[in-house]
């Protein structure tokens, strides 16, 4: 079984966290809803979740790191140099680093990963990151990077994940039980 860790601050894009937890869980995927902080975490619209893990309790042998946006989640989590070194670690070993929102600008960007690589973020945002090429589609894969815009690209970028990460045929399943007709 695949394991990821989602990492979230307070102040996190509650649609990216839900949708992305909901859709991989469906697909057998497991996935540890980690905070950077305390066991509780409140998002940008006050929905409050409560954390599988801390991010020190997170194992050495996850197959995806995914980040959210939100703002100020993404740019919480952008000032943990823990988060930024488990970024650079999970890069270097070629795994998949997912990013969403503003967090591809500001999580990525300060971990020095998207440089030289395609990819997308929240409209604004791209304008603070330097050394990668910005794109307006709503989901970019480049190698082990996937970046997508933001909630209302969850969906999609949920089905990114899962198709990198187990296959074709799970993220077509969970197209069709969820309804998702693109």
């Amino acid at each position: 079984m695949k394991q990821v860790a989602l990492l979230v601050a307070d102040g996190f894009e509650e649609v990216e966290v839900v949708t992305v937890v909901d859709f991989l869980r469906r697909a057998g995927i497991k996935v540890y809803l980690t905070s950077i902080a305390g066991t509780t975490v409140t998002g940008s619209h006050h929905i409050i979740l409560t954390a599988d893990k801390m991010f020190a309790q997170l194992p050495d042998d996850l197959d995806a790191l995914i980040l959210p946006g939100g703002m100020p989640g993404a740019a919480n989590l952008a000032q943990s140099e823990d988060v930024l070194n488990l970024i650079r670690k999970t890069n270097k070993n070629n795994k998949l680093v997912a990013a969403i929102c503003a967090a591809p600008a500001l999580v990525l960007g300060a971990s020095g990963v998207l440089n030289g690589r395609d990819f997308t973020c929240y409209p604004g945002f791209e304008k603070q990151l330097t050394g990668a090429a910005w794109k307006t589609d709503r989901v970019v894969n480049d190698a082990n990077i996937i970046t997508s815009r933001g909630p209302g690209t969850s969906a999609e970028f949920a089905i990114a994940i899962i198709e990198y990460l187990i296959g074709k045929e799970a993220a077509n399943t969970v197209k069709q039980v969820t309804l998702q007709n693109w």
